[in-house]
Formats: C-alpha cells, structure tokens, sequence
C-alpha cells in the first residue's frame, strides 16, 4: 500500500496516474495472504529508491559519463556494497559472487573545435588517445607528451567505404561518423582505422533524435585501434557548419585503460521452509550508464521493494528465493561479439543446480515507466501460469503475453542459456528511446507511473511460484511453440525434411503431458524431472539472429536460405541491384556491402566470438564461408559472367540448406534425449547435485572483503 504521509508533493498526481494504470478491470481473484503480500508494497518507497540510487551512491566522474558505474569498475563495488546492506536490513542471508571481466577505466574527456570546448564523452571498450592496455603504455596523442591528439576533422557521413572514396584521403585525420540504428557501429571503427584516421567521433543515434544535447553511450565491443568519442547531434550539426565554410582542427584528451578486472553479482537468499533446492528468482542488473534511473536502477529499486514485501511479513516460501543484483549486464565479456550479459552469464556458469530445479526467474530491466499498455515476455512453459496472474490481477487488457525473449537483456541467459522458466516485463514506449543510455535518463517521478502495478505483477508472480504446491510446468506448450516455428521454416525450405525432427517434438509433447499430467505419482517429483528436461533441452532448441531475437534454431540458416532464394531470382533476371538488396537482408550482406575488403576480414573474425553464452550451445550461426565475400563483390560488378554468378549463389544457398539439415538433426537428437529423461521413472525428483551450490552458513559473512568468497 501506498503511503501518502510518507510520499512527497511532487509523487500525488503520480501516484494518481499510477493507480490508474493498476486499476484492475475485472474483480481480482486474490486470497487473503496475496492481498497482505500485495498492501506491502509501496510505490512510493521504490522511487525514493530510484532517486537515492540514482543520485546519491555514486557521484564520481567519469569519461563515460557522470553517474555511470561500469564493469570492474570501483563505481561498481560501492554500489554492489549499498545493495548488499539493503539486502542484510531485510534479513536476507547476503553473498558476493565475483567474476572475471575485462575491466576499462577512464579519464575526462577534453575536446575542442578550433579551440571552442566540445561536450564529450569516451565510448566503452574504444580506444582512447592515450593510456594501459594490460600494463603497457601507449600514445597516440600529438601533442602534451603523447596525451592531447590534434588533426583536421572530416565528415564521413555513415561511415562506410562508399563514404571514403567521397570524401578521399583521411590519413591523419579525425572522422565524424553518423551512428547506426540497426547495426552497432563497431564496424565503422574498423573502417575508419583501416583508411589512416586517428580519431572517430561518432553522433547522431537516431533513437536520440529527439534529445538534441543527448551524449550516446554504448559499448564497442573491444574495438580500440583509434580514439573514439561521441557528441550531441546539436555539436554535430554545429561542426557540420563550420566545416562548409572552412576547416575544423580538434584536439582530443581522452585516456583509457584496460586489464583483467573482476565484476560481482549480489545475491540475498530467502531459504525455502519446506524445498529449499528448488528456486524462485528475481534478477535486476545495477551497473549503468550515466545514472540510469529507468536503466536499470529502476529494475534494483523494484528488486528491493518486492523483497521488502516478500520478508516484511516475517513468513517463509516452499521455495527459496534469491534475489540477485547483477553486475556487469551492459558489458564485460570478453567475447567480442557478444560482450554483454555478463553477470547472468556468470550466474548461469556458476549455478547449474538453480537453473535445474527453478520453478521461476523474473528479470527486471526497466520498470514502472509510464505506459498504460506493457508485454509479458514468458517461456512458453509458464505462459498460462502468467496468464492467471494477469487475470486475477486484472491486468489482462493492458498486458499482452509473448514468447521469444531477445538477446539484449539477462533473460537471455536465464531462459535460454540456462534454460529455466523466465518471465519479463516490458513497458516502453517511444517517449524512452530518446533516453536510453544517455545523460537524459535521469530520476524524475512522472516517468515512473506504472510503478505500483508491475511490482504487483512480478510479486504476486514470484510468491506463487515459490508456495504452490505442484508447479504448473507446461513442457507440451514448448513442444507446441517450437513445432510452430519449425512449420514456417519448413515451407521457407521445402528441400530439407523436417520429417524427423517434427517426429521428436511429438514424442516429446506425449512423454511430457504423460509427467505434467500425473496427479497419482510423487508431485515434487514430477516437479523435478520437468525442470531438470528443461533445463538440458532448451539451450539446444533456440539461437539468437542477426537482430539479437530469438528464433528457432533452424532460423538463421532458413533466413539464408531465402536471401539467396532471392538472390539467385535477382541474378537470372539480370537484376544486379535486387541481387544486392537480397543480400542486404543479412547481416554479413550489409556488411559486405559497405566495408573494404580489409575492414571485413577484420570484422570477420570478431564475428567469431569465443567462450561466451553466445558461442557455448552454438546460439549464433556461424559466418557465411568465404566464398560469400567474393559473390558479394561479384554482385557489384556489372561485367561478372552471370553463369558464373548464379552457380556462386547456388554453392551458397547448398552451404545454408546443409546449415539448415544440421540443425534439424542437432534438435531432434537432443528431443530424443528428453524424451528419454521424461520416460524413465527412476529419473523423477533426483536432486541437481551439490556442484554450485549456495550454502549460506559458509558464504554469507558480515560486511568486509567479498573477494575472497568461495
């Protein structure tokens, strides 16, 4: 319950618009120990959270932006040590879990534009103009002893090939780059460092369009061969100006370091009265940038609320709950072409046991934002389950339910990598995008309406899946989802059966509706084998694609397939251009297109990736062989032997056909497998192992160095 003495003036219409948007619209269907757990909430509670953590934890500067507290980063401890005291206030049983990132430090950012102050700031994992990299020093600076680069600046638009053979010779040069929407700029360094340019300075994100003095923070993935920065569209335009009349000369002071450093996740245990190794969990990543008030420290205040509520009433679950705060979401990998999601992934690793026997996990990453409409984002297991929630909430007009979950937030890694349930909230709406991940994203109370009804969601969610006796794991309704999205790919690519793999899923769907259905047996039991299924099975079934959603894992390959489909009917109708924006629709097409021969080959092998979650179960399809580079160019040239030209593209569109074949087989083993683990009755209810195991008698201490936690 709302707590109107205690909220301040600034909160009333606020809170006002709140209730509205948590009116239900059908009578709640609660029980009297739900509506209690639910009048402990407080709304009002959390934003005062949101600001306090926002504004008052962390107040150093830094090259990436005042307030933001990075991977491996100092900033990062003090706020992992004020969560943990929120945490151990509750009565939670508190640990640290350190991990190894790769960890960047920076320095102020000084720009100038013919000697007028530019406002700057440094890109995470981008080079600086000087610095460390792992103990060794570098330079790249012209100027006060290496420190301070100066070089006449040049506008190269988006950034690509096309654009140097306008502009001609950049060597020595500092380059102003349009950034991407779609494809992460990453790429633009690489080019810009092959043509000889000293320094990028990136602007414009679309998605900031309207924030004109927004300053774009995001992770380059490792890309550090030059200095780079980004300004404000406003700068931009104004440097744009200048340079139609005459010359701008910069001079650019933005150190930065990188080593091996190590990231923390803060995990609070509630254990569970009567199982407790089995799991409910709620998951908020707290590092950021700038201050981040909806990115994430909303998803840490709402994280803190609900276990107020949870523990307020001095009640324990079946289950135990935990409630982690992790590090490291926005970036930390040292997988260059996924390099995000690196405290979940950590968790994941380091836990296998939670993932196989978790009844739920809840992921926050931007709550309580202003919206009268949300999506519900649910494995496909625990949709119905979600379904229920919504409508004895009331909600079920304003919050829709979907499958596929992404691979830009921590669910990712919970529900696909670790293979859990997992559900997710989303609440945005085109009014946040201007802000995201800028200096613009800062407390302010009327953005935060939604607050009161999503931290009823997530809490009435949660406390169900931890005190029900008999979980409703629906393994049929992943059978049922997975078949659906193989039936499009099978009519995109009639030339591979999916015979067999069809064939896996139905003997699956059977054995699990025999297990979910058996109200004779062991329930706990029953319970068990279905999450320990899950858990093995899933991480085979999905991949993320070249816009980081999740798909089947058949789909990327289909996606080929159909781009050379559409290719090959370009090129036999002499359409070189249509051939083009076939190949367009690929990530590695665009590319293809836009980058040097150099810069691709660069690029290229960052696209490999190594020893992160995506490459551990194959979740990203693999490059194109070789020969796509040179088809690709051949594309562009009206005088190539069209024969020629097609029988490239059919080499091609059999090493996708094949990709698509492997994948069938690779799914309809692993569906065999479970089914197998579903069949055998001895395999019920036995227990995850005590590998990983959160023992908090031995991990838990008082406040002092975590480091040294087992």
């Amino acid at each position: 319950m709302i707590r109107i003495d205690r909220v301040p003036t600034s909160l009333l219409v606020v809170l006002a618009l709140a209730a509205a948007v948590a009116a239900p619209t059908v009578r709640a269907e609660l029980s009297p120990a739900e509506q209690r757990l639910l009048a402990r909430l407080d709304a009002g509670r959390a934003l005062d959270d949101i600001r306090r953590i926002a504004q008052d934890v962390v107040k150093a500067p830094s090259g990436l932006g005042a307030g933001t507290v990075v991977s491996g980063s100092a900033e990062e401890k003090v706020l992992a040590a004020d969560l943990a005291a929120s945490m151990r206030a509750m009565r939670l049983a508190v640990r640290f879990e350190d991990f190894a990132v790769r960890a960047y430090r920076y320095g102020p950012v000084t720009l100038t534009a013919n000697g007028v102050p530019v406002a700057a700031i440094s890109l995470h994992a981008a080079g600086g103009t000087w610095g460390a990299r792992d103990g060794v020093a570098y330079a790249r600076g012209n100027d006060a002893g290496g420190h301070r680069l100066r070089a006449p600046l040049v506008d190269v638009a988006d950034g690509y090939a096309p654009d140097y053979e306008r502009v001609g010779d950049v060597r020595g040069k500092a380059v102003l780059v349009r950034r991407e929407m779609r494809d992460w700029p990453p790429a633009q360094i690489t080019e810009a460092a092959h043509r000889g340019a000293v320094a990028i300075i990136f602007h414009g994100h679309p998605s900031s369009a309207d924030q004109p003095d927004a300053l774009r923070q995001d992770s380059m993935w490792g890309h550090e061969q030059i200095a780079a920065v980004a300004i404000t569209h406003r700068s931009a335009e104004d440097l744009r100006r200048q340079l139609t009349s005459g010359t701008v000369e910069i001079a650019l002071d933005n150190r930065a370091d990188v080593t091996d450093g190590q990231s923390r996740n803060v995990v609070g245990m509630l254990r569970g009265s009567e199982l407790p190794e089995e799991w409910v969990v709620v998951s908020a990543h707290y590092d950021r940038w700038f201050q981040g008030a909806a990115d994430n420290t909303s998803g840490v205040a709402a994280l803190l609320e609900i276990a107020r509520a949870i523990t307020g009433g001095g009640g324990k679950p079946r289950r135990s709950m935990l409630f982690i705060a992790t590090g490291s979401e926005e970036a930390g990998l040292e997988d260059p072409e996924r390099d995000w999601l690196a405290g979940s992934y950590a968790f994941v690793a380091r836990h296998p046991q939670v993932l196989r026997n978790a009844a739920l996990i809840f992921n926050i990453d931007l709550l309580g934002w202003t919206s009268p409409q949300a999506t519900l984002i649910a494995t496909p297991d625990v949709l119905d389950f979600q379904r229920t929630v919504l409508t004895d909430l009331g909600y079920a007009a304003q919050i829709a339910l979907k499958v596929p979950a992404g691979s830009v937030t921590d669910a990712w890694n919970y529900g696909v990598v670790g293979g859990a349930a997992m559900s997710h909230l989303e609440r945005l709406t085109p009014s946040y995008y201007p802000l995201y991940h800028t200096q613009m994203d800062i407390f302010q109370p009327a953005r935060f309406a939604s607050m009161q009804a999503d931290l009823r969601l997530l809490t009435l969610s949660l406390w169900r899946a931890a005190s029900t006796r008999r979980l409703p794991i629906a393994l049929s309704a992943v059978a049922d989802y997975v078949d659906a999205q193989l039936a499009i790919d099978q009519a995109r690519v009639p030339d591979v059966s999916f015979a067999g793999v069809r064939a896996a899923v139905a003997a699956f769907r059977t054995a699990a509706k025999s297990v979910e259905a058996d109200a004779t047996g062991d329930a706990n039991a029953a319970d068990r084998t279905l999450m320990a299924t899950r858990h093995v099975l899933v991480p085979w079934l999905y991949a993320s694609n070249d816009d980081f959603e999740q798909v089947v894992r058949t789909t990327p390959y289909a996606n080929r397939v159909l781009s050379f489909d559409h290719a090959l009917a370009a090129a036999r109708a002499h359409d070189g251009a249509a051939a083009l924006a076939a190949f367009a629709e690929l990530y590695e097409g665009r590319q293809c297109q836009r980058l040097s021969p150099e810069a691709y080959a660069t690029e290229r092998a960052f696209w490999a990736g190594d020893g992160g979650w995506g490459s551990r179960f194959g979740q990203r399809a693999p490059p194109p062989p070789p020969s796509f580079e040179s088809t690709c160019a051949a594309l562009g040239r009206a005088n190539d032997d069209p024969a020629a030209l097609v029988s490239r593209l059919v080499e091609l569109r059999t090493d996708a056909v094949q990709g698509v074949a492997q994948a069938t087989a690779l799914m309809a083993a692993k569906l065999r497998h479970s089914t197998e683990m579903l069949q055998q009755p001895n395999a019920r209810g036995a227990p995850g192992g005590a590998g990983g195991a959160i023992d908090t008698d031995r991990n838990t201490r008082p406040d002092r160095d975590a480091s040294t936690l087992p």
